[in-house]
This record gives C-alpha cells, structure tokens and sequence, in this order.
C-alpha cells in the first residue's frame, strides 16, 4: 500500500503548479480562491492541501500537464524504482541533444522555415514530455519515502 502524501509533498506539489501558472497573482485570477489560501497551499506548516477543483483549474491555466493531479496518479499507479532516475535522465539528455542538434541545422543558413520551426517546436514537446516522466518518477520516489533531510 502507497504511504499518504506528506504535507510538506502537498505543498512542494501546489508551489510548482503555482509558480507553473506565474505566481500567486496569476494563479488566483485562475481559480476560485485568494491568493492567502494559494499561499496556504504551498506551505507545509500549514495543514491545508490544495483541492481537485483548484488543482484541475491551475493545470488547466498552466498548460504544462498534470504537475500535481499527474504526481498523484503516478505515485498510485506507477511506482518508480529509484533506478530508472538514470534512465529517465539519460533519456532527457537525449531529448535534449536532439533538440540542439535540430536547432544547430536550422539555424546553418541563418533562416528558420515554417517547417523547421515546427520540427523545434516537436523537439521541443519531446524534451518537455522526458523531463515530466524524470519529475514525476522523483515525485514518486519522494512521495513513498519521506525524509526529513530533504529540503521542503
């Protein structure tokens, strides 16, 4: 059985989604609550958690993926051995250096085409997408084994 989430993962989890959508400012105008109760939310000493409706609409504002209802899942769904971090960051190194790599082409005759942006902008959603399986194995990991040591 998964252990529960600790205050201090929920408010690790509402920080990056707030901070996805642009800070408290933002995500308020997002959502139907105050910017004091965001800044609940991102504080593990305090007791509050962020609730689905609030989650679901911040995700949606953020348009970044699941940052929290995504950890969540995964951690119920996916349990993640420490050792596929190495592979998982192998794999975003990959991405990434695709990425580069494409760009470099590209930009060989000083021009970018329609076509070649669009290949970017793919690369880029492939680098995105590996660096959201690295953060939500991290999160899974995290989430099943707390520890004080870590930092909030």
């Amino acid at each position: 059985m998964n252990k529960k989430l600790s205050h201090r993962e929920h408010a690790r989890l509402a920080r990056e989604l707030i901070d996805a959508c642009g800070g408290l400012e933002e995500a308020a105008s997002a959502c139907r609550v105050k910017k004091s109760a965001l800044s609940g939310y991102q504080t593990a000493h305090d007791p509050s958690t962020m609730p689905a409706d609030i989650i679901d609409a911040l995700e949606e504002y953020a348009q970044q993926g699941p940052i929290y209802s995504g950890a969540i899942a995964e951690r119920r769904m996916f349990p993640v051995p420490a050792g596929n971090l190495a592979d998982l960051a192998c794999e975003l190194s990959e991405q990434t250096l695709e990425a580069q790599a494409l760009i470099r082409r590209a930009l060989s005759d000083g021009q970018l085409t329609p076509r070649e942006i669009d290949a970017i902008a793919a690369a880029e959603r492939d680098a995105e997408a590996a660096l959201d399986r690295l953060k939500a194995a991290r999160r899974a990991i995290d989430a099943a084994s707390p520890s004080p040591l870590r930092a909030a």
